[in-house]
């Protein structure tokens, strides 16, 4: 298991040539920027247990490569999140039972496998650069895109900063001076709490 923490910022679709262009990234990033597509399916049960018990299942598609991906409850404030997670390789699209039984979730024990059954979908174009600042090490990753649930959807345009290492101050001081010249809005959502807040609605 590895603890993910990160800072999530909310931005308009105006400003993303903005963002992509920043002073910043010349003045800071190490590698980047690359982009590339990714698609996610979510999976829960028909009574949503695990968003329930604030757990998030999915499989990701990236460059014809697919990883299954589970990450338990957390604690968020402004944008800021740690939580769980874990995530390993997997053949195709069908989940991984066998890898899921060594990581679940006490609190889900009497959920069944064949429970598990796909909700709810984003699909996002990812731009990252990797960022060494005041001693951190940081990647922020650009998502625009759309959760998508049935026929209903709603966008994505989001900034994450995830901290890799250093100290975690680091991520609201980069956060701080792209704000100067963009307007950049902590956001306590994950785009699975996103996915079924539009299953919720469209539902």
């Amino acid at each position: 298991m590895s603890f993910e923490t990160e800072l999530k910022l909310s931005l308009s679709e105006n400003s993303i040539s903005q963002l992509k262009t920043h002073s910043f990234w010349k003045k800071f990033a190490v590698e980047g920027p690359g982009t590339f597509h990714l698609g996610n399916i979510y999976y829960d049960t028909e009574d949503m247990a695990l968003n329930q018990a604030r757990v998030a299942l999915r499989i990701r598609e990236k460059n014809g490569e697919y990883f299954q991906t589970l990450k338990t409850k957390g604690e968020s404030i402004n944008g800021l999140t740690r939580r769980g997670e874990w995530e390993w390789r997997i053949p195709g699209n069908q989940l991984d039972f066998s890898g899921l039984t060594e990581v679940w979730p006490e609190s889900l024990q009497g959920v069944a496998p064949d429970q598990l059954q796909p909700l709810f979908a984003t699909d996002f174009d990812r731009t990252t650069w990797l960022v060494e600042y005041d001693g951190a090490r940081v990647e922020a990753a650009l998502d625009h895109g759309l959760v998508k649930s049935g026929d209903a959807h709603s966008p994505i345009c989001e900034l994450e900063l995830e901290l890799i290492e250093g100290d975690e101050s680091v991520l609201q001081k980069i956060a701080d001076e792209l704000g100067q010249t963009i307007q950049l809005t902590p956001s306590d959502q994950s785009k699975a709490e996103r996915g079924f807040e539009l299953l919720y609605r469209s539902g």
